[in-house]
């Protein structure tokens, strides 16, 4: 290769790799948008999966927020607020969790098992922090 043709093709390398790393840095650089909502809850208390906590603390809907223990470091969390009328749900009882003013039924999951209701209930996104044995709830923007 001729020394002309090297420097070209070495050339074309070094744009193609600057070219890729400012768009990398760019994206970085972005100021990430602050999340709608966001909680921090202490799920120490839930040592066995399956196990349910009924948060005092209002979710992003003001309806309390139901944490599930889905595996030693695994949770998700669901809004208590029906997606029938937004009454708010009981607690779970075996693995049901009930709307006292039209029926409805979900799973522990938040997937409707008896309506009227058609949509499940709201999940939020979790982070589980094993350290501090807490949990993040969040609603992204």
């Amino acid at each position: 290769m001729s020394s002309r043709r090297r420097f070209l093709a070495d050339s074309a390398r070094i744009v193609a790799v600057g070219a890729a790393a400012a768009g990398t840095i760019g994206c970085e650089m972005e100021p990430k948008k602050p999340p709608l909502f966001e909680a921090t809850l202490d799920v120490s208390a839930l040592t066995s999966v399956g196990a349910t906590l009924v948060s005092s603390t209002a979710g992003f809907d003001g309806a309390p927020i139901l944490v599930v223990r889905d595996a030693p470091r695994q949770f998700h969390a669901l809004s208590m607020q029906c997606t029938h009328e937004g009454c708010p749900v009981q607690a779970p009882v075996a693995g049901v969790i009930s709307c006292p003013c039209h029926g409805s039924q979900y799973d522990l999951e938040g997937r409707v098992r008896r309506g009227p209701a058609q949509l499940p209930l709201a999940r939020y996104e979790t982070e589980y922090h094993r350290w501090s044995k807490r949990l993040t709830v969040r609603v992204d923007a």
